[in-house]
């Protein structure tokens, strides 16, 4: 199949030539085939900037509805016709829009159009050979003609290739272009949105659910915000639509994504009103907890629920979101680079400070610092996305060990003491001797590997800003007094280079804790003595940038 895009009004090209041996193209039927459908969305056009267009179609006088979702494929199907019965949206469509809809009110927005001439191509004997569709469209917004297009196929069924470029040749003649595939109905609908976003700035309010990938390079920090937060959305609808569409019984996938989207959305913290997302992500997490384990009706209730739709109203609301103050007034590059680099810098500081600790606070404020760093690089990928994917990989890294260093589930064993049988307390001893050998075990390897990781670290942290036109942002500034205000107890730190430590730190041994902690961590021969560098360099070392 050959595609063409031409102006609704070009003339039609001349395809009979006796030299590659094709004549006059015959009409398969004397009138056109038309088609027409009444297009309906909120007055916000929620589906539409969704890229989602439900219609009620008539063809040749048969009424259907028509669902065409091709950018929520295979969650949705890319087209889903069922026959009218009612003038009623059916049920099944309303469950699978009820995310997008959230109860609002369906009304026309728009019509299309459609007239359909189909043609054989022949041999100068008469002899088919091939075919063409000469589609011609009109899209209206209240009875006015919002915009006019033309699409052509051809199947060239038993054609030569002299007479295919024939055929190429006499398109081009009259303006026609050749595509490799047409836009979809979705996209050439938007137009519809367009229009009323022209006359009502105000109307542009939801978060554009179809919009993914990097934003451009002058982007605001408005629209960086925009994007963040349909891209998160978008990940919980696709394992709500997974559900919903019947393709998986299991509510897992999507209790851990709005547990996931509840822990991302924190990063935007700095550029929003101090408490704007507090709600929002107690609503994430309230959901998720609702949804662990619900099944049958009762996970049905849920998901058509009016607390579990807020969701998607809150999430919504943020396509236009207030800044804080302050924010907004630079370029977007410029305000989240300064976030990358602070956020960079209190992770080589907690990094380098976490085994000097005395009270073990140290490994939990690193282990936060490199969440944040995490959280902090998916914002910037929306600007830089190869560099921003590899500080994140880094920093993610770093999380995955020190979770294995943090003490909480030493503590939590600790607890469980209180009221334990004498059975159940030898078994629970058992349990803390291996979690403590295990814990000691990454706290030593984390030391070990520090210098080396802390390096490629900021070298990540580093392209990242010149990537983002930042080269010039220092990570090596003060910011042991920002990962001290982050978690109680974190020692100062040199951050100029990870691996040098400050003199004074606290005393003790790297990932010992407390005395009643000592069991979990071995004697002071086990471990390194305090102030000193990773294997292989000496206490005041620095590494080579």
């Amino acid at each position: 199949m050959r595609r063409y895009e031409m102006r609704d009004l070009a003339a039609a090209p001349r395809f009979a030539n006796p030299d590659v041996d094709l004549g006059n193209p015959a009409l398969v039927s004397p009138r056109p085939a038309v088609c027409d459908l009444t297009v309906l969305d909120t007055a916000d056009r929620r589906l539409l900037r969704a890229g989602i267009v439900l219609a009620h179609r008539a063809t040749d006088g048969v009424g259907e509805w028509l669902m065409a979702a091709p950018g929520w494929a295979p969650q949705l199907s890319a087209e889903y016709v069922e026959a009218m019965t009612s003038g009623e949206v059916p049920e099944r469509i309303r469950t699978l829009l009820a995310p997008f809809l959230r109860h609002a009110g369906l009304v026309p927005v728009g019509t299309q159009h459609r007239t359909r001439t189909t043609y054989l191509i022949r041999t100068a004997e008469r002899e088919p050979v091939g075919s063409l569709i000469d589609d011609v469209f009109a899209v209206r917004r209240d009875g006015t003609l919002v915009t006019r297009y033309r699409e052509v196929d051809i199947d060239t069924g038993s054609m030569s290739r002299e007479q295919v470029d024939w055929l190429d040749e006499a398109l081009h003649g009259v303006g026609a272009v050749r595509v490799d595939r047409h836009l979809c109905l979705p996209d050439r609908l938007r137009v519809l949105i367009e229009e009323v976003a022209g006359e009502d700035p105000a109307a542009v309010g939801p978060v554009d659910l179809a919009a993914e990938g990097a934003v451009g390079a002058d982007a605001s920090m408005a629209d960086i915000v925009a994007r963040f937060v349909a891209q998160g959305t978008r990940q919980v609808l696709l394992a709500d639509l997974n559900v919903r569409s019947g393709r998986t019984r299991k509510v897992q996938p999507l209790v851990r994504g709005l547990r996931a989207f509840a822990a991302e959305l924190p990063v935007l913290a700095p550029v929003l009103p101090a408490g704007d997302l507090d709600d929002l992500v107690a609503a994430l997490g309230a959901a998720a907890d609702r949804l662990d384990g619900a099944f049958g009706e009762d996970q049905q209730e849920l998901l058509n629920g009016d607390d579990y739709l807020g969701i998607f109203e809150w999430t919504s609301a943020l396509g236009r979101p207030t800044l804080a103050e302050g924010i907004g007034r630079r370029p977007a590059r410029e305000e989240i680079a300064e976030m990358v680099a602070g956020a960079t810098r209190v992770m080589l500081a907690t990094g380098e400070a976490a085994p000097q600790v005395a009270d073990d606070s140290g490994w939990h404020a690193a282990a936060l610092a490199a969440d944040r760093l995490v959280s902090t690089a998916e914002v910037a990928s929306l600007l830089a996305p190869k560099q921003a994917r590899k500080l994140r990989d880094r920093a993610r890294d770093l999380y995955d060990e020190l979770v294995g260093c943090d003490n909480e589930e030493l503590e939590a064993l600790r607890a469980s003491l209180e009221g334990a049988s004498v059975e159940q307390a030898f078994g629970i001893g058992r349990q803390y001797a291996d979690l403590a050998e295990s814990r000691t075990a990454a706290r030593t390897g984390f030391v070990e590997h520090w210098h080396k990781a802390g390096r490629k670290l900021r070298r990540a942290g580093a392209e990242l800003l010149d990537r983002l036109g930042a080269g010039d942002v220092d990570m090596s500034g003060p910011g042991a007094a920002e990962a001290r205000t982050s978690e109680p107890g974190a020692a100062e730190a040199n951050m100029s280079e990870p691996g040098a430590s400050e003199p004074g730190a606290a005393e003790g041994t790297p990932g010992t804790g407390t005395a009643e902690d000592a069991p979990a961590t071995g004697t002071a021969e086990d471990n390194p003595e305090p102030g000193t560098s990773p294997a292989g360099t000496d206490g005041g070392g620095t590494a080579d940038e």
